[in-house]
């Protein structure tokens, strides 16, 4: 029985170029805005991978990169258990401007739910 922890450790970190690059390429993708959901099924996987971006383009400052960052992370980890299989998943934020928690986590709950309904 595989009991899922409320945590967000170094082994669902997506830190591989070779499957970030493979995840660009094969996977699918959406906008739920501000966040670009990449996803792509990996069913031997043992945990759900996440790889989070935000742009240096749009945030020079990374005082601001990291908060936005944290935010998608801790909205994540609250919310993974809406996902019923294993992906490899790239939450990218492409918002002009930082948006308060809340907005964050209604994005990323509808994103991961969406991914979940196939």
């Amino acid at each position: 029985m595989n009991i899922l922890k409320n945590t967000f450790g170094k082994e669902e970190k997506l830190c591989s170029e070779k499957d970030i690059e493979n995840l660009y390429k094969v996977g699918s993708s959406f906008l739920n805005h501000p966040i670009v959901f990449y996803y792509l099924l990996m069913p031997d996987l043992k945990d759900t991978q996440v790889l989070v971006s935000v742009s240096k383009k749009k945030f020079k400052n990374a005082v601001d990169r990291n908060l936005i960052k944290r935010r998608l992370r801790e909205a994540y980890r609250l919310h993974k258990f809406a996902l019923t299989h294993k992906y490899h998943l790239a939450l990218v934020y492409i918002g002009n401007e930082m948006l308060p928690y809340q907005q964050i986590e209604r994005s990323v709950t509808q994103g991961l739910e969406r991914i979940a309904k196939g």
